[in-house]
């Protein structure tokens, strides 16, 4: 057997073949820590290992292993068994997919594809696995990620078989199936057959930057196959640990890292200021340190910033055609608006963790205003007709929430995108709006500022900001 092997969980490496020195870089190199997010967060341990160890070898992320230790010398990657010849791709990409459909191919079809919401992640994904014809798993993390790649496989590739990895489900028999959908948290607690792994060619992880951390980069030592494709909008982790699935899967192929300037799009910034001293105040520890858990309770629990809220949801259902995407960090916080919507007898329905797939679905295609959690936003969710999103608690990043309203086309809109930005008194959330206004801007979206400071304040009317900056 060879020294450097190309395996199902990595790059294996005998360990009597490893200079001293480079046993100890590998070991140093390999164990990371994520940064520290808050300013005075007490130290912790809590770094971890991205390598595997046998009593003989180490199994090493297998992109970072060839830069260190050069290629294989063998592997046992192999291109699994062929999906049926009776399947037929029933989609049409469109040219700008085509183009980096091609470039990850060329690629030897491995590395990450990162584009914004609405840009077609999963065709482009399905695509792909067609064209290399092997069998192929999905990794995703959300249950009811299941169902939707279930429906987008289905659709676009008729007849084809799909088996789920999923608590004590192990539909994996190439008999039976031409491609597995897992869930990450199964793969982490249970092992596929080594038999049965090699019959996979491909594997697709869907929202892949959730890899870096430290419980699901397990996932990455269990399961390698010949191919692998990453898939994110937002590949870049706060905590540095981008580099964990990066390491495995490869850099990005392609990365669009801001939408194409996009005029249609409207961005109404609604700034709210008012006397309760439980909105005011921001909550300290006995350190003097911001305690940012207490500042989000107390905002969301402001009757009269919800009132605030309610009364900018009642001017928007006024239009007929207008669906009303609205967020929060807090499941209250979304029952305390819908309280004050449920006078005006709009259809509204919720769209959270928890809730049965039929229930959801069924809101999403009837509700004009669709109460949502930001977990549930952030990723996958696939709701055309969606087309305002108002944010009604503070976040820092916004890319995917925004781009929930975005999936159709802009010449195929009926009705002009809005986003509801409302931007609180308190220094944190202050800073935060200023990040996002930046990133509207560099989206090419007229933003609309009412009650903008300064200058701004001179000028009658609500505020144009440009549409693209040069930076």
């Amino acid at each position: 057997m060879s020294e450097r092997i190309l395996t199902t969980h990595g790059y294996s490496v005998l360990k009597s073949a490893l200079t001293k020195e480079q046993d100890a870089q590998i070991r140093k190199d390999l164990t990371v820590k994520p940064i520290q997010m808050q300013r005075f967060a007490a130290a912790t341990d809590n770094d971890f290992p991205v390598f595997l160890e046998s009593a003989t070898r180490l199994y090493l992320p297998r992109v970072w292993a060839k830069d260190f230790l050069g290629p294989a010398q063998e592997t046992v990657m192999t291109d699994g068994l062929p999906l049926p010849a009776t399947l037929s791709f029933a989609g049409k990409p469109y040219d700008y997919q085509e183009g980096i459909i091609k470039k990850f191919l060329d690629a030897d079809a491995n590395g990450l594809i990162c584009v914004p919401c609405g840009k077609g992640k999963t065709f482009m994904a399905l695509a792909i696995a067609f064209r290399l014809g092997g069998r192929f798993m999905v990794v995703v993390d959300k249950e009811f990620l299941l169902d939707q790649w279930a429906g987008e496989m289905r659709s676009l590739i008729p007849g084809i078989r799909i088996g789920r990895f999923q608590a004590d489900k192990m539909e994996v028999d190439p008999e039976q199936y031409d491609c597995t959908i897992c869930m990450i948290q199964t793969i982490v607690k249970r092992q596929i057959p080594e038999s049965v792994l090699r019959s996979y060619k491909f594997t697709i992880f869907d929202e892949c930057h959730h890899l870096g951390a430290a419980h699901f980069s397990k996932v990455l030592g269990k399961l390698q196959t010949k191919h692998m494709l990453g898939l994110s909008a937002t590949p870049k982790r706060d905590d540095g640990l981008t580099k964990v699935f990066e390491w495995h899967l490869g850099k990005p192929v392609y990365w669009e890292k801001t939408r194409e300037a996009d005029e249609t799009v409207t961005v109404e910034i609604l700034r709210f200021s008012c006397d309760d001293i439980d909105y005011k105040e921001t909550p300290v520890n006995w350190k003097g340190e911001t305690v940012f858990a207490r500042l989000l309770s107390q905002i969301v629990a402001c009757h009269e910033r919800n009132e605030f809220i309610a009364d900018k949801l009642k001017e928007l259902i006024k239009e007929p055609n207008r669906r009303i995407l609205v967020l929060s960090e807090r499941i209250g916080h979304l029952e305390s608006l819908e309280v004050l919507m449920k006078p005006t007898g709009c259809v509204m329905g919720y769209y959270i963790g928890g809730m049965k797939t039929a229930t959801r679905d069924l809101a999403a295609e009837e509700a004009q205003v669709l109460w949502a959690s930001y977990a549930m936003a952030s990723e996958a969710m696939n709701i055309k007709t969606l087309n305002c999103v108002l944010m009604a608690s503070p976040r820092k990043k916004i890319e995917q929430s925004t781009g929930r309203i975005l999936r159709q086309r802009p010449e195929d809109r009926k009705v002009a995108p809005i986003i509801v930005d409302v931007i609180d008194i308190h220094r944190t959330y202050q800073s935060q709006s200023r990040e996002r206004i930046s990133y509207y801007k560099k989206c090419g979206y007229k933003i609309l500022d009412s009650d903008a400071p300064e200058e701004a304040m001179k000028k009658k009317g609500p505020v144009v900001y440009g549409f693209v900056d040069e930076d």
